[in-house]
């Protein structure tokens, strides 16, 4: 009788530390989408300032993954927002776009640029988003996306040497426009980014005819032959790393 009582203590202990475990271990949720990425209050936070805030209805389980393997969270943190006090923009006034620039960084860094449109631009053709790179390289090259209020759109590099990436990218027809480009680069150097909106319709071909350039427009796109004198000229952001 006694082994029996040890033998159900015992069971009854161990079932008790699992449980226990179960409990210290466990994730508690704060925020789901549909893409079943479950989130806590912290990785919810975070992700609003790396990226932005509704970055998070977006993810997938892909972006997750990479995101707990990378450690972001846990990484030196910083982040820098484009002075609309020195635009020199032509297209839009000083309070159309949002750029913000920002990093993680442990051994190596991600990087997220992200441009807000606050206002729905009146032309829809194709615009580049891109980095200037000054004694880092690039290490991974992740995701260029456009979100608006009813699609969500990749986009790949079309153009890229070895200091620096660039996209073009086809805005939507829709309104609440964020353009996204995330990006892992080596640290000890600065990475400059820029975003260039067209202001007349013009073809993929020619939104790709720029040089890398901290002489150029945001201190990334040095534009030639049709694609001179179409992009705004906004100015860009910078971070180091």
């Amino acid at each position: 009788m006694k082994i029996k009582k040890m033998r159900k203590l015992f069971f009854l202990l161990i079932v008790i530390l699992l449980f226990g475990i179960f409990n210290v271990n466990a994730k508690e949720i704060y925020y789901s989408n549909v893409n079943n990425v479950e989130l806590t209050k912290e990785e919810y936070d975070f992700l609003s300032k790396m990226y932005w805030d509704g970055y998070q209805a977006i993810m997938t389980k892909e972006d997750y993954n990479y995101f707990v393997q990378s450690n972001m969270i846990n990484g030196v943190f910083g982040s820098k927002i484009y002075n609309y006090n020195l635009a020199r923009g032509v297209s839009h006034t000083t309070s159309s776009k949002n750029l913000k620039i920002s990093k993680s960084c442990t051994s190596d860094c991600d990087i997220s640029v992200v441009l807000t449109w606050l206002v729905n631009p009146t032309i829809r053709s194709y615009d580049v988003i891109g980095a200037y790179f000054d004694g880092v390289s690039l290490i991974r090259m992740g995701d260029t996306k456009v979100v608006s209020s009813s699609s969500v759109n990749s986009f790949s590099l079309n153009n890229q040497s070895n200091n620096g990436i660039g996209s073009s990218i086809k805005l939507p027809t829709y309104s609440n426009i964020v353009i996204s480009q995330s990006y892992k680069v080596s640290s000890g150097g600065t990475v400059y980014a820029s975003y260039q909106h067209a202001v007349e319709n013009i073809t993929l071909s020619t939104s790709s005819k720029y040089n890398f350039s901290r002489n150029g427009f945001g201190g990334v796109f040095s534009f030639y032959d049709s694609a001179s004198g179409v992009f705004d000229g906004m100015g860009g952001v910078y971070i180091s790393v």
